[in-house]
């Protein structure tokens, strides 16, 4: 608040602090024995401000320069801390920074973050990828390896990833397994999504409207502040709508891949006492019949060895078309509701505790034969989770700890249907096959973590969690072939299996880590860890019924495990100069790996190792200019995943290249009685497999993806407008691939091409 005082004595205004806009404008002048400052005069009376205010402002101006160099706290170890202070493999992005790069979805993040990457086939399943762990089988009963969270909760549903993003606080990605604080299905690493909560100050917010390519349209805004001395609110909603960037070469059906939904968060927050805070946040979703469900179909002959598809010549549709006959559509509805209680007690001690509520419901209809043969894929999923975690920590001189207690219950009703004679074998297309199946799923967990400084510049850490999984599957399937007159009929039920508990799951195990941290007298962190990280078991819930009823015990996987060493180093090397690298090796056991037995999506458990590392440089050479530079490595191998008729091969992960790089520069200047501010930043990434089976259909070239933006923005800051172009080179590339070689073809699904809009906001 700036105070203005008058001196009769002297004449003179005083105001303290001094607005950071003003400074440039002072003359000095020495009154006694104190320097002030002046900026002119209202008729004979001049404005005079202290040295200590003049202080104060330059403290608290933001410089062009702070963009990428700024302070991000993050909560990597549960606690917030400085992101150099965390001896973790940890990318993190502010709010406003994740603005100037025009990210508007949760998945969008991945150009920026080394050894991350992205596979998706459409909006309503989404697979995250980090150092190239990930989970690419498509069944919705499944976890994710890379676990993510959203305002400290787990979102245990690989169907609730893809959304819209959107008035947050900041998105911290870890690498590496993150089990000992965060659970059992970390062993890729997590993402965490911190949303804007509300804030003691008086009523304000924005308002923003984005237009671009394919009739996109979106708006988006919030609004909040203090209710009263102890009760805080705020509303943030945003809209999207824009129609398919994948062309439809069929009369009558419409392009595909588009967009068509809302997300509407509330949050309150109440100090309860002056030691007890609780914050209750509230989010809504709705999708509704979005353009989806297609693919480009590339021909495919088939190795006859192992049944993996094969480059063959010509294709049905080119990469950003599709000649489907069906109309694909995905409908999806969640709500997310997650309430914290923070208790600030005696010597310094805090407890926290978490509940989240998740419901989601999904249906979604593909035309699984591209438009080729009649097989129409339909999906409709009911999800909802509830958790509770309670957290305990507290710390001394020299040691800092936490423990406490998590709980997990999960329900997935999930129904599918496939149909088409090319698919069933079957005499007409009048054929379908139902599954029906019902997941019953709990995890409980009890963990601690303690920090020890041994000296000023050593530190111990070490952490244990303890975690078991209790699960429940029903599952079985029909089939109808109602043109030659089969009537429907149950032919497969996993209860009637005579397989040694086939049907349920009873797991406990435990993840742990021990580190050292090294802090020079420079304030350069080196830290080295042994991480044991767990992943539980699960089923491949299968749609065709060739695993089955040929090998049923094939349908469940084993969990798995991993052995991670890391060491890293994180150094401001000076006020402008920051670098950050990490190099890791992996030793897994009984690793999942995705592969297509039969034709079947399918996991299986096999041994397999990894090894890489990334480089993050940050750069702020000249005022205004930011430079941020990313590498990473990856080098794996998996030693034996099933390939179509029950052999196996040898791979690497999927969507792990070798080699990717990252690049964003951005410069501002004063222009216009505001600042002016360009921008430009992309992803290379090396050749790669983008299945886990490695077929020759399923290899992607190398590419490069640029991005583009220039923006103004008002001297006061309460406006903005913005152009900007994604995939500025309109490269071509896929996101997806299923190599159904055996039947002739590839199915494909490719990035949107080249986008460009413009976006304008209003902040009060």
């Amino acid at each position: 608040m700036l105070a203005l005082s008058y001196n009769a004595s002297d004449n003179n205004y005083n105001l303290n602090p001094v607005p950071g806009a003003l400074i440039g404008l002072m003359e000095t002048e020495l009154i006694g024995e104190t320097v002030m400052f002046s900026i002119g005069s209202l008729g004979n009376k001049r404005f005079h401000f202290s040295a200590a205010g003049l202080l104060a402002a330059a403290v608290s101006m933001p410089s062009a320069a702070d963009f990428l160099l700024e302070e991000v706290l993050v909560t990597a170890q549960k606690r917030e801390e400085s992101l150099q202070e965390v001896g973790i493999s940890v990318s993190a992005f502010s709010g406003d920074q994740l603005k100037e790069l025009g990210v508007t979805n949760s998945t969008e993040i991945t150009q920026q973050i080394p050894g991350m990457q992205l596979q998706t086939f459409t909006p309503a399943f989404t697979i995250i990828n980090l150092r190239g762990i990930s989970q690419n089988n498509f069944q919705d009963n499944l976890e994710a390896p890379v676990a993510v969270y959203v305002d400290g909760a787990y979102v245990a549903s690989m169907n609730a990833i893809n959304g819209q993003l959107f008035d947050v606080e900041r998105v911290e990605v870890l690498r590496g397994p993150q089990g000992t604080l965060f659970g059992r299905n970390t062993t890729g690493g997590l993402v965490h999504y911190i949303t804007r909560g509300a804030d003691s100050e008086e009523l304000n917010g924005y308002v923003e409207y984005t237009g671009g390519d394919f009739n996109m349209q979106a708006v988006e805004g919030a609004m909040g502040g203090a209710i009263s001395d102890t009760v805080r609110a705020r509303v943030a909603a945003r809209w999207l709508e824009n129609d398919g960037y994948v062309e439809s070469q069929t009369p009558g059906i419409r392009d595909s891949h588009g967009a068509d939904g809302y997300t509407v968060r509330g949050t309150l927050e109440v100090d309860l006492a002056d030691n007890l805070t609780a914050d209750l946040r509230v989010a809504a979703s709705e999708d509704n019949d979005v353009p989806s469900g297609t693919y480009s179909i590339n021909f495919a002959d088939a190795d006859p060895a192992t049944g993996l598809g094969t480059q063959a010549p010509g294709r049905l549709t080119d990469g950003l078309e599709h000649a489907s006959s069906l109309e694909g559509n995905f409908n999806r509805e969640s709500t997310n509701v997650t309430g914290t209680l923070t208790w600030d007690l005696d010597n310094g001690m805090e407890l926290v505790s978490i509940t989240n509520y998740l419901d989601l419901e999904k249906d979604y209809l593909e035309d699984a034969g591209g438009g080729l043969f009649y097989f129409p894929y339909v999906v409709n999923t009911e999800f909802s989770s509830v958790s509770q975690e309670i957290r305990l920590s507290g710390d001394s001189d020299r040691t800092r700890w936490q423990a406490g207690a998590y709980y997990l219950d999960m329900t997935t009703d999930n129904f599918q249907r496939v149909a088409g004679a090319a698919i069933l074998g079957t005499a007409t297309d009048t054929a379908y096959q139902e599954t029906v199946a019902s997941l019953d799923s709990t995890n409980w967990s009890v963990f601690g973590q303690v920090e020890y400084d041994i000296s000023d510049q050593l530190t111990l850490i070490a952490g244990a969690r303890w975690s078991v999984d209790d699960k429940q599957l029903d599952f079985v399937q029909f089939f109808e072939e109602s043109g030659e007159g089969t009537a429907r009929a149950q032919v497969f039920d996993i209860a009637a299996v005579n397989v040694n508990d086939i049907d349920s799951i009873d797991y406990s195990d435990y993840a742990a880590r021990i580190q050292l941290n090294y802090t020079t007298e420079e304030e350069t962190l080196i830290y080295a860890s042994i991480n044991r990280g767990i992943k539980g078991g699960n089923w491949s819930i299968d749609p065709l019924g060739s695993v089955a009823l040929g090998s049923p015990e094939n349908l469940k996987h084993d969990e798995e495990v991993l052995l991670s060493y890391e060491f890293g180093v994180k150094t401001d090397l000076s006020d402008w100069v920051r670098l950050n690298t990490s190099i890791y090796y992996y030793d897994y056991s009984d690793y999942q790996a995705f592969s297509l037995l039969n034709l079947t999506p399918q996991v299986t458990n096999s041994d397999a190792n990894s090894r890489g590392g990334e480089i993050e440089l940050t750069l702020s050479p000249i005022e205004g200019l930011d430079v941020l530079f990313g590498l990473a490595y990856i080098d794996s191998e998996v030693e034996a995943v099933p390939d179509v008729f029950g052999g196996t091969v040898k791979t690497e992960f999927p969507n792990a290249p070798e080699l990717s790089l990252n690049l964003l520069a951005r410069y501002q200047w004063d222009a216009f009685n505001g600042s002016m501010a360009v921008q430009v930043d992309g992803v290379w990434n090396d050749d790669q497999y983008i299945e886990a089976t490695n077929s020759q259909i399923s290899a992607e070239d190398s590419y490069l993806v640029w991005n583009a933006r220039v923006s103004y923005t008002s001297a006061d800051e309460s406006w903005k407008l913005a152009a900007w172009v994604k995939n500025g080179g309109d490269e071509e590339y896929r996101l997806y691939n299923l190599d159904l070689g055996l039947l002739g073809i590839s199915e494909e699904v490719y990035a949107p091409p080249r986008w460009a809009g413009v976006t304008a906001s209003f902040q009060f």
